[in-house]
């Protein structure tokens, strides 16, 4: 039975391995263009686009099996085997699940990556993009869900004008395009990143085979449905 509103935000090893290597080919792209020409840039951007895709929690599914997540519209599936417990760490601050975290925060990573691959930036400009990354991480990691939620507005003001605020010493300095476009970018994508993570509820499970954090629309729910999964 599949968890609607549910996904998987931590990951097994081989998905964290792929979305690993996926930000390594993003990386090098502009090496590739140089030496390979447009062709071996596209190839290389989409195969790093495609084992993102792979590593990205798509559904949960709940079955007398276990707990099964699913990644990648389900190329990947891992049998988490049974539920043991469940709980809701909402009222945590993230930051102290980051181990848990760390293939949903290299999500922020990769199209910051891919921004600057894109709008072919390089040198100085990229570095108050660099930091506008770093003050959401902060945020979003160094306090409670609730109290981003409480202020959440704010939030979303920061994340829409802080890219333009940051970077518009580069606006007259001969890469408007490069400068507009970038801070276009980020901003959106800095917006879809608060959106997402301040919006949605959080619940641990502990299976068998470690530990797991689930992203939901209703925590409470999703606990009711795993903790009738284990018979609890």
């Amino acid at each position: 039975m599949r968890l609607r509103g549910a996904w998987p935000l931590s990951a097994p090893g081989i998905a964290l391995f792929l979305r690993f290597v996926a930000v390594a080919l993003l990386s090098s792209v502009g090496w590739v263009m140089e030496n390979y020409g447009p062709a071996g840039y596209f190839a290389l951007l989409l195969a790093s686009a495609f084992l993102f895709g792979v590593s990205s929690g798509w559904k949960v599914e709940v079955s007398e099996k276990g707990l099964t997540l699913v990644y990648g519209f389900g190329i990947l599936r891992v049998n988490a085997g049974e539920v043991l417990e469940v709980k809701n760490v909402g009222e945590l601050k993230l930051g102290t699940l980051w181990k848990d975290l760390a293939n949903s925060l290299l999500v922020p990573f990769f199209f910051m990556l891919l921004s600057f691959v894109l709008f072919g930036v390089k040198g100085f400009l990229v570095l108050p993009f660099v930091a506008y990354w770093l003050v959401l991480y902060w945020i979003t990691l160094a306090f409670p869900v609730r109290t981003l939620k409480e202020r959440m507005g704010r939030l979303f003001l920061l994340a829409l004008l802080l890219p333009w605020a940051l970077s518009a010493p580069f606006a007259a300095s001969g890469m408007e395009f490069q400068w507009f476009g970038l801070s276009l970018f980020t901003s959106l994508i800095g917006f879809w990143f608060v959106l997402s993570w301040v919006s949605m509820e959080y619940v641990e499970v502990l299976v068998e085979n470690g530990r797991f954090l689930i992203g939901c629309h209703d925590a409470e729910r999703v606990i009711k449905a795993l903790g009738g999964a284990d018979g609890a």
